[in-house]
């Protein structure tokens, strides 16, 4: 039986990728979950700020997973990475000619930059100073190692008291292949990139937003159940 599902954000529940509107009728779906028991989690690179006041306003129940897995609520906020140097911050936005995401401001572990391309250069400079590097297509992220939704998803389903066969997870990009590895069932939205494709169980029809609303209804008429 399915007890929690985790949805990313960008990309997932918003209208379409590259869109920075969420899609209503998506949240409406998910009220449906936790009225039926089910939790909702927001999984995401986003700061805990943000996502912190979106569990809240938005209904759900299953906590959060920020910052690419960096910083997880259950009842209460646990940091789950080492917090980042500002000489290294510095160093690679000078070294690479990088601009600060906004949300820069209210991080504390995974830092976003933009244009959001990781290159062989970026990979190797990150790799000798101990650094977890990835793309979400949104921004560039940067985090000490042990870093990335693995991390923080782990951290949560331990928190809520829930095997891997109970737990869904639904996202667009490539930094939720680290939260693939701890879910039972894997799902991409349609307009989702080919690599998270290749890796899903599920590939719904519909792109982001309209796409949640599918396996929302999926889940409601007993479809899914934990089951690859």
């Amino acid at each position: 039986m399915i007890k929690l599902v985790l949805t990313d954000l960008d990309g997932t529940l918003t209208e379409d990728r590259g869109i920075f509107k969420v899609d209503l009728d998506a949240i409406k779906y998910l009220r449906l979950l936790e009225e039926k028991g089910i939790k909702v989690a927001l999984v995401s690179g986003n700061s805990y700020p943000v996502l912190r006041g979106l569990h809240t306003y938005l209904g759900f129940s299953g906590g959060v997973v920020a910052e690419n897995g960096c910083v997880v609520l259950h009842k209460q906020k646990i940091r789950v990475c080492k917090p980042m140097e500002k000489h290294i911050l510095k160093e690679f936005r000078e070294k690479f000619k990088l601009k600060d995401s906004w949300q820069n401001d209210y991080r504390e572990c995974d830092f976003g930059f933009t244009p959001p391309n990781v290159t062989e250069e970026m990979t190797k400079w990150a790799e000798e100073k101990g650094l977890y590097i990835n793309s979400s297509g949104y921004a560039l992220h940067i985090a000490f190692r042990p870093a990335g939704k693995t991390v923080g998803v782990r951290k949560l389903m331990e928190l809520i008291g829930v095997k891997k066969e109970e737990v869904i997870g639904i996202g667009d990009s490539l930094t939720d292949l680290d939260m693939f590895k701890e879910v039972g069932i894997r799902v991409a939205v349609g307009n989702a990139e080919e690599e998270l494709k290749k890796e899903a169980d599920i590939i719904l029809n519909l792109k982001s937003g309209e796409g949640v609303k599918e396996l929302v209804t999926m889940i409601l008429e007993g479809k899914l159940d934990g089951n690859r």
